[in-house]
């Protein structure tokens, strides 16, 4: 097999590579598949199915985690087994639930983004909670965005909000001096509202936009993105931000945890989180959404897309969550928020009509990504936009998960299994 065949199955194996990964039977494959603990995709005009290669390791990995500890351990850092415990998110069938209250229900209450934050941080749910206060922004975050604006600071947004986080927390002092004085929560509010007024970078503008005094969070981010203050836009805002609020242990909730187990500040904690989730397969895994749409998508187009990707065993970008066989309820509330808006734009209508042809043609659910991109179009927001929103959102999560490691007062150090490296042919 060739590099140009190996990439095309990449993502997908046959029932019969399934079945040699698995060691196991046809009927025990079709009973993993029956079970939700194995995805399988139809292809057009065959009758065979492919089956995701990352829900064939991990059931691989079950099967040797009963050899030991060691195995359950790795077996446990790829989608695996929880272990690891937690009492900020649990995640349902119908979504993350945040201290007991269902994500998707909050968003149905008209909870306002900042009192979410709070239940995050605190374990208690503010029905009616005012703007956090604003602080003028110093010089040296006015002098740093300037410097940010002129490096296109649209294009990396991510590692811009890193460096503008760490600046925030170099001003309150050492690392010492910020352990010692506490204060996690005027900081995280700080953090927050500075990380809006940095949405200003991937706005017309392209520069910082400061949010004005008794501004809430959405309120600052349609500002900062020179939004039409729409009721939707607000409402569409709002959800976002609250669906992505946190979500259990993806690498960057696990790097601000590491960082607050080791002793790190909330501003190093955030930051550190921020850099695990620029990379292609977290963060910018939308703008793979945003190239798989394209500029003016038709139905006809995007399934004939999706259709070669399955063929070449390459899954498609924005469908299909690890967690979520039924399908990402955060995804379907907000499409479904999308597609109730006023005077849906034709790329709107095919875009809908094409996710209804994946789900019965191929099975293909979409996830939050697709969600998230679709949303952000329906709003005419530039593609940098998507990413920037979905860290806001996770911020509160992140805040919270540093606040609970350090509460636990363990450093998480695993150990590394050495084995010794393949040489190469002679």
């Amino acid at each position: 097999m060739d590099d140009t065949d190996k990439q095309l199955r990449r993502d997908y194996a046959s029932a019969a590579e399934a079945m040699k990964i698995l060691n196991v039977r046809q009927q025990t494959l079709y009973a993993y598949v029956s079970r939700g603990w194995i995805r399988s995709v139809a292809r057009q005009g065959q009758k065979d199915k492919l089956y995701l290669r990352d829900d064939l390791t991990r059931m691989g990995m079950r099967s040797l985690a009963r050899s030991g500890h060691g195995a359950v351990a790795a077996s446990a850092m790829n989608w695996g087994e929880p272990i690891f415990p937690t009492s900020i998110t649990e995640i349902t069938e119908q979504g993350p639930r945040y201290r007991g209250h269902l994500a998707a229900d909050l968003v149905r209450s008209g909870a306002s983004f900042e009192s979410v934050a709070e239940l995050l941080w605190t374990g208690e749910l503010t029905e009616e909670m005012s703007a956090w206060p604003v602080r003028k922004p110093s010089a040296e975050l006015v002098t740093l965005a300037k410097t940010l604006t002129s490096l296109q600071a649209q294009d990396n947004v991510l590692e811009s909000f890193a460096l503008v986080i760490l600046l925030l927390g170099m001003r309150r002092g050492s690392v010492a001096e910020r352990l010692s004085q506490g204060k996690t929560l005027p900081a995280a509010r700080e953090i927050m509202q500075t990380v809006v007024a940095c949405c200003g970078f991937v706005g017309p503008a392209q520069t910082l936009r400061p949010m004005q005094r008794g501004e809430s969070v959405v309120e600052g981010l349609m500002h900062a993105l020179a939004m039409p203050a729409t009721g939707e836009n607000r409402e569409a805002l709002r959800a976002v931000l609250i669906l992505m609020a946190d979500h259990e242990l993806p690498p960057g909730t696990l790097s601000a945890r590491v960082v607050a187990s080791a002793g790190g500040t909330l501003h190093s904690c955030l930051a550190s989180a921020l850099c695990a989730t620029s990379g292609v397969d977290v963060g910018r895994m939308y703008e793979r959404v945003e190239d798989f749409l394209g500029q003016t998508p038709t139905r006809p187009v995007l399934v004939k897309r999706a259709h070669k990707l399955h063929a070449q065993g390459q899954s498609v970008p924005g469908f299909d969550h690890p967690l979520y066989p039924k399908g990402d309820p955060r995804a379907a509330q907000l499409l479904e928020m999308v597609f109730a808006r006023k005077n849906p734009s034709p790329e709107l209508r095919a875009i809908a009509r094409f996710i209804d042809e994946m789900r019965t043609s191929a099975g293909l659910l979409p996830r939050q990504e697709l969600a998230l991109v679709v949303m952000a179009r329906a709003m005419g927001l530039p593609r940098q936009a998507t990413a920037a929103l979905f860290v806001l959102g996770r911020l509160a999560g992140w805040v919270a998960h540093a606040q609970e490691q350090r509460a636990y007062g363990t450093l998480l150090r695993p150990r590394a299994k050495f084995v010794k490296p393949s040489l190469p042919a002679p």
